[in-house]
């Protein structure tokens, strides 16, 4: 794939690597979301991309909620889980602080790497560099569509997780949406009892559970349920060096 010259700076100046489908470190559980697979831009400490656990929900949670995605991204690190989530405001952004509160590593899926949004997690996402990665289909915003690009940063959290905790939702929007992917794809799909108090909340919780989602109780419960599940076989990025 050729890649335009301004972004062709921004990709060597920011370290950023470009990993086509016909590199053999190509994170091949990509094809569960791609007919076509996508050259993918990364950055950050490479390791393989096995155990990873998408922690997602909305951008508007509760208190609880934060509470709960913060604890899950600790305890997911310290069972040797890599979090995977989308950096954005609300569960994900407390999901990757509980991960790095334990000095663990998680993976940042974003919609594109320039002008990273919100930008209130510049910080947390350099940290993230440290030890684990942040990758995208894009490095700049597309021009037309862009709102789908959050889309398909969704659907490669579903693909690169051997499980989904859904930690808050609605009954539409980014989580609910991922949630959708993940059960397409047979990739199993955890949502916890949260006592939030707040009806839309708990529409989306229901819904979830009357799809088929593996209900816990508390982030242990979480624990137990993946420790339960079969062994996935994802094939993942090692090391470029």
């Amino acid at each position: 794939m050729k890649v335009k010259v301004d972004e062709q700076n921004f990709i060597e100046q920011n370290g950023i690597y470009v990993i086509n489908p016909e590199n053999p470190k190509y994170p091949t559980s990509i094809h569960k979301v791609r007919k076509k697979l996508p050259t993918i831009y990364h950055k950050g400490e490479l390791f393989e991309y096995d155990d990873g656990i998408a922690v997602v929900g909305t951008r508007e949670c509760s208190e609880n909620g934060q509470l709960f995605a913060q604890n899950i991204g600790k305890l997911l690190s310290k069972n040797n889980y890599k979090v995977v989530s989308g950096l954005a405001t609300g569960i994900d952004t407390f999901a990757h602080r509980g991960c790095m509160e334990n000095n663990g590593l998680a993976i940042a899926v974003l919609a594109w790497f320039h002008e990273i949004s919100p930008k209130g997690n510049k910080e947390l996402l350099e940290k993230i560099f440290e030890s684990g990665c942040a990758l995208s289909e894009n490095v700049f915003a597309p021009v037309k569509e862009p709102k789908y690009a959050f889309l398909k940063r969704d659907d490669i959290i579903a693909a690169l997780s051997n499980a989904v905790v859904v930690v808050e939702t609605r009954s539409k929007g980014g989580a609910k949406y991922t949630a959708n992917v993940a059960r397409k794809k047979k990739i199993p799909v955890i949502v916890p009892k949260i006592n939030n108090n707040d009806t839309e909340l708990q529409d989306g919780f229901d819904v979830l559970e009357q799809e088929g989602a593996l209900v816990a109780k508390d982030e242990d419960d979480v624990i137990d349920i993946i420790k339960s599940l079969p062994k996935s076989d994802n094939h993942q990025i090692d090391s470029f060096l």
